[in-house]
């Protein structure tokens, strides 16, 4: 997935940062998993 770029704040110093688009890992379970979950 694509994550949009945006503005964040440095905690330690308060200065204004942007934080640049970038592609993210994300889990899509599987029939398999998924009916595992529902038989517990």
């Amino acid at each position: 997935k694509q994550r949009k770029s945006r503005v964040g704040r440095n905690p330690k110093t308060k200065e204004v940062i942007k934080i640049p688009a970038r592609k993210v890992v994300t889990f899509k379970p599987s029939k398999l998993v998924k009916g595992l979950k529902e038989g517990e």
